[in-house]
């Protein structure tokens, strides 16, 4: 059998056919691509390698390396380009924007600046005024690079792209420059980057095999999410993450008409145009400039060779994306994938035995890039035009159309409706607070789809769409977003056969790529309503305080609860009985009540909580109040008292007697009974949802200031869980937990809390 397995491999060896056929590893995408092939090229503008020591490609650049080669290009092109701070990540690394156009745009950016906000709010201007501006104002493209921060190839091709535009003297760059501003976000994520290039940059062999170590990251490094593992390309709605604010406040700064988000790691490249799943707050002019840049991309791609898609899975539905929530806005937003790179790593061989390359991957970015500042240079007036026309359709859909004005209370909680109007700013939406009662005819409420007249007090939010960034305010705020009804009714038919075949079918995919129902007042938890009219109402507009500051600076500002700038101060402090002889309560209704009641322990205060209703000096309490008894607590808690509960946001009164008139229980019942400071342990392993426990991560340090304990799934099965009164499970695969922790471990868990410890499971943990 072995000579015959010689003779076999003797006679392939010699066939004619083999002897033509390149070895499969050195088929490369980008065996024939040149970086510098766009030139001639500026001398004093140094190239990346001349800074980095390497060629962009050879390994991945750390964050630190990235900023020193670019602020070196700026420097070196100052009368092509301008660099702006517009935050950091919370790990304190400095996030720059670097604008770049022709030396004259340069020259009079600040005057281009004022006219792009003038097209960006186009009310009361005159058509004359509009088209002189139209006229002189260069298209705004902005490129933002690798949100996801192991997606690394948009990372390195933010270098090449920045070089290019700053040093070459090609026509092609020249003529893009004086018709466009290009303005490159050169790192959306930079401590989810730095993650996963430490980690890949210690571990890798360059082996292309996807079972080599360096193509699957730990738990501890998954570099897709920022420092909280938020995955920030879902987080524009409710912006609640520093990057994603940063990057929101320099894009309504800079107004970008093409908006380019660049990813990773698909098996071809993906450009737009996109599936058929469109939301319908876009608009015609969507579709038009994605055909319109789509096939420049294709050309491009098409000079080299090069495989890529449109269309297939990535839709246009859910807004709350990099390239959605600024086409609400009036830009073409568009998402590339690319296929090179990433948890791909430098090499990475393909099902046919190919191989993509890290540097494939940013040769791509670099050439969809390239394309699409050329093509909106070549079409500037157009792209122009259909901007302003975008913002003034808004204003008019807004005041034509069925949907004319939302409405949300502050309710018991006014600390969520503050948090509903900031995330409402912070996307470029306009609010007002009413100065006095108004009233709507036709009010649909939110809770039950009810329609009737209404009357709305002092203090309401009121969101006109009549205005710019009124597309934005509808997709955000409206209960049901309208569908195409042939695409409705095929994924209807999909899921009535899928029923059919029962669990153990086949069954057939949805032709939606994420979320398909989101409203921010039923997320936040608020009474609101829409209304048909838009009566004239006395109000006046809200603005946010200045950007929120790092850790431990967070919780040091007025207009904050827990730990989140606000548009308006939300009531809280001892608002009756300052000087109490009995107790202190608060109701557990505000989310800043929970914040408040642990750090009141957390100080050493003795604390209670009501069983039932009670009632207290001849006022009515809900179950869950909190009771804060004065004689069982030194002299200090009034002050404490009052101080941590405006930071949380929370109102408390002053109690002078136990006695109760009429209801059951009161503040010395039995009914009301001390609780314990928790000790929380929270597990964070393999298997565990990144996000779910980022989420929870987040909540805890940056919203509620709770210590918890990060702890291995192994810490349950051997480590001392008497320390602890309370583990928190986030998400996770229910195998992974049972396999890690054996039945063992199992008996240990439950042998703990059955001795009087708090278990909490969300999602997976829950069904395990």
């Amino acid at each position: 059998m072995r000579l015959l397995s010689v003779a076999i491999l003797s006679l392939t060896l010699a066939s004619p056919l083999t002897g033509q056929a390149l070895p499969l590893d050195s088929i490369r995408d980008d065996r024939n691509f040149s970086f510098y092939d766009r030139g001639p090229y500026r001398q004093g503008v140094p190239r990346p390698e001349t800074v980095l020591g390497y060629s962009i490609g050879e390994m991945n650049t750390q964050y630190a390396a990235q900023e020193r080669v670019l602020l070196a290009i700026a420097d070196a092109a100052k009368d092509r380009v301008r660099v702006e701070e517009f935050g950091s990540s919370y790990e304190r690394r400095t996030m720059r924007l670097f604008i770049v156009s022709s030396p004259e745009n340069i020259t009079r950016l600040d005057a281009i600046r004022a006219d792009l906000d003038r097209l960006a709010d186009p009310r009361g201007a005159s058509a004359s005024e509009l088209e002189q501006i139209v006229a002189r104002t260069p298209a705004v493209v902005f490129l933002s690079h690798s949100v996801h921060g192991n997606e690394s190839p948009g990372f390195e091709s933010a270098i090449q792209t920045l070089y290019q535009l700053a040093a070459s003297e090609e026509p092609a760059t020249v003529n893009a420059l004086r018709n466009t501003i290009v303005v490159i976000n050169p790192s959306s994520n930079p401590d989810g980057h730095e993650r996963f290039t430490v980690w890949y940059n210690s571990i890798n062999v360059r082996h292309p095999d996807p079972n080599a170590i360096e193509h699957d990251e730990p738990w501890s490094v998954q570099g897709r999410y920022n420092h909280y593992r938020f995955d920030m390309n879902r987080d524009v709605m409710a912006s609640t993450q520093r990057e994603v604010q940063g990057l929101m406040r320099a894009m309504l700064r800079w107004h970008p008409m093409v908006a380019a988000d660049l990813h990773g790691v698909t098996e071809r490249f993906f450009f737009p145009p996109v599936a058929k799943a469109i939301n319908a707050n876009f608009g015609d002019l969507f579709a038009k400039w994605m055909e319109i840049l789509g096939r420049a991309n294709a050309t491009a791609f098409d000079k080299y060779g090069w495989m890529y898609y449109s269309r297939d899975i990535f839709d246009f539905y859910a807004v709350f994306y990099w390239d959605t929530w600024p086409s609400l806005m009036g830009a073409a937003g568009m998402t590339f994938e690319t296929d090179g790179g990433g948890w791909k790593g430098i090499l990475w061989r393909r099902d046919d035995g190919t191989l993509v390359s890290f540097r494939d991957g940013i040769a791509k970015h670099w050439v969809a890039s390239m394309a699409t500042i050329e093509q909106t240079a070549a079409r500037r007036e157009e792209r122009v035009r259909d901007f302003l026309r975008f913002r003034q359709s808004a204003i008019t859909d807004g005041r034509t159309g069925t949907m004319k004005r939302v409405v949300f209370l502050p309710g018991r909680d006014p600390g969520r409706a503050a948090e509903l109007a900031s995330a409402l700013l912070r996307a470029g939406i306009e609010v007002r607070a009413a100065e006095a009662e108004f009233s709507s005819s036709r009010a649909h409420a939110f809770r039950d789809d009810a329609v009737r007249s209404q009357r709305f007090p002092r203090g309401a939010y009121v969101v006109d769409l009549a205005q710019p960034n009124g597309r934005v305010a509808k997709a955000f705020l409206e209960p049901t977003p309208s569908m195409d009804s042939a695409f409705v009714r095929e994924q209807i038919a999909k899921f009535v056969r899928n029923v059919r075949r029962g669990s153990g079918g086949v069954r057939e995919g949805y032709e939606f790529y994420d979320l398909t129902a989101w409203s921010l007042p039923i997320a936040f938890g608020v009474e609101a309503y829409w209304t048909e009219d838009a009566a004239p109402v006395n109000g006046r507009s809200l603005s946010l305080p200045a950007e929120e500051p790092t850790l431990p600076e967070a919780q040091q500002q007025a207009r904050r609860v827990g730990g989140g700038l606000l548009a308006v101060v939300v009531p809280g402090g001892i608002v009756a009985g300052a000087c109490a002889r009995s107790a202190y309560v608060f109701a557990p209704d505000r989310n800043g009540a929970s914040r408040l009641a642990y750090h009141l322990m957390k100080e050493g205060f003795r604390l209670a909580v009501a069983t039932q209703p009670i009632e207290a000096d001849g006022k009515t309490f809900p179950r869950g109040t909190w009771v804060l008894r004065v004689g069982r607590n030194d002299t200090t808690v009034a002050s404490r008292l009052d101080a941590l509960a405006r930071e949380s946001g929370v109102e408390v009164t002053g109690v002078n007697s136990a006695f109760t008139t009429a209801a059951q229980f009161g503040i010395g019942s039995e009914a009301t009974v001390a609780v314990t400071a928790p000790t929380i342990a929270m597990v964070g392993d393999e298997g565990v949802s990144q996000t779910s426990y980022g989420a929870l991560w987040w909540n805890f340090e940056r919203r509620y200031g709770i210590e918890f304990m990060p702890i291995s799934i192994g810490y349950l099965s051997g480590g001392d869980l008497s320390k602890l009164n309370v583990i928190i499970l986030p998400s996770a695969s229910p195998g992974a937990l049972t396999a890690r922790l054996g039945m063992e471990g199992v008996d240990r868990l439950q042998g703990w809390f059955r001795g009087g410890g708090s278990l909490v499971t969300m999602g997976g943990s829950t069904v395990w």
